[in-house]
């Protein structure tokens, strides 16, 4: 099979497209993460990754009603083990649900029947914003956590394609089911690495700690020069039944520039 990595226009995100579904010279693809539509045109023979995968790990892609979008995201790894795991239900407390609802309300009487206009600052006009990317080449693996029994791993790198310094990068993953549907969600900032040593052993509190260390492991958060790289590594637990899980995403959701 034919791949070719293509990146969102509007959020940076990158997927792995099966180049057979390309079946015309400008083709119209949805992101999976942002929604957003762009177009990507039949690709050259040297821009293709070739692999070999069963139908199954490909990509899930789905055309609407049209036939004109396609939505892609990229395939998890598969595992010979099919575990099922129960999860807890959650209530919501209708009370407390209630007190913003009343809070409301009372701000609204005592202010006579008027609100407060707020308006949202806006960024100077020319402000130039991050610009930050995720590497194609991602890592995607199961480890058995000894407090937590199963944990799903993904490792990449993300770069600073800005001309200034950036920040405090957090990077997003999502894990789909079959349905396209986003199961699971976890966060990370960069230059936070984790051995499989550590991922095994650790408690997942400490774990999150890590990943959320926001200048990053020895400040490498911190200041990513232009051209720079920094690696991540989201750790997900909790998982479904691993063959409900078919495809994942992962983006950057924020960063600071220097």
């Amino acid at each position: 099979m034919a791949l070719l990595v293509i990146t969102c226009e509007s959020c940076g995100t990158k997927f792995r497209l099966d180049s057979n579904k390309l079946n015309k010279r400008r083709n119209k693809v949805r992101c999976s993460n942002c929604q957003s539509v762009f177009e990507v045109e039949q690709p050259e023979e040297d821009d293709l990754i070739h692999i070999e995968i069963s139908e199954e790990e490909n990509a899930y892609i789905e055309e609407s009603d049209a036939g004109e979008e396609q939505e892609v995201e990229f395939p998890l790894p598969r595992r010979e083990r099919v575990e099922s795991r129960s999860s807890g239900k959650k209530f919501l407390i209708a009370g407390i649900a209630a007190i913003p609802l009343i809070l409301i309300i009372a701000l609204f009487v005592w202010l006579g029947g008027r609100f407060p206009i707020f308006k949202a600052q806006k960024p100077p006009v020319g402000a130039v914003k991050p610009v930050v990317t995720i590497s194609d080449n991602l890592d995607a693996y199961y480890l058995e956590n000894v407090h937590a029994g199963e944990v799903l791993v993904i490792e990449g790198k993300v770069f600073n394609k800005s001309s200034k310094p950036v920040s405090f990068v957090m990077v997003q993953g999502k894990l789909f089911n079959r349905n396209d549907v986003a199961v699971l969600t976890q966060s990370c900032y960069a230059g936070n690495p984790l051995t499989r040593r550590q991922i095994m052993d650790l408690k997942l509190s400490e774990i999150e700690t890590k990943m959320m260390n926001r200048e990053g492991r020895d400040l490498k958060d911190v200041r990513i020069p232009p051209d720079g790289e920094e690696p991540f590594v989201l750790v997900f637990h909790n998982l479904p039944a691993i063959s409900t899980l078919t495809n994942y995403s992962v983006n950057v959701v924020s960063s600071q520039l220097d």
